[in-house]
């Protein structure tokens, strides 16, 4: 085989892995650089107390709501209540209502059915619609 088809073959080869790689380094780099300063609105709650009730025992998270967002708006959080072993025991819903960038406001969610023991308040999901 001529050394020109030699070098042609190597050469093909390595363009047909190289790009293929540099073209999946640049998309890594470029959806890192777009989602570096993405902002979640469940990052802005924390459970401040979570425990049951004992009338009607049913679980209850009280929430912190501190608003990182740019502009004035509403959070709606679901909070999961987990048993011991990590199972959805009950879940519920919270809402704060116009809360200004920086400002800071308490919600409370109560599980829809009674538990038996020791819950976990996670807050599963939080929605943020600016106002």
């Amino acid at each position: 085989m001529p050394r020109w088809a030699i070098v042609l073959l190597v050469t093909v080869g390595a363009a047909v892995v190289l790009v293929p790689l540099g073209m999946l380094g640049l998309f890594i780099h470029a959806y890192g650089e777009n989602h570096r300063d993405m902002r979640f609105p469940a990052d802005d709650v924390a459970v401040s107390l979570c425990r049951t009730d004992p009338g009607t025992r049913k679980p209850v998270a009280e929430l912190l709501v501190t608003s990182r967002a740019e502009a004035k708006g509403s959070y709606l959080v679901t909070v999961e209540f987990l048993g011991e072993d990590g199972t959805v025991e009950a879940s519920g819903a919270a809402f704060v209502d116009d809360l200004a960038p920086g400002g800071t406001a308490t919600a409370a969610s109560v599980g829809g059915a009674p538990v038996d023991g020791a819950v976990e308040c996670v807050v599963a999901d939080a929605v943020f619609t600016a106002s």
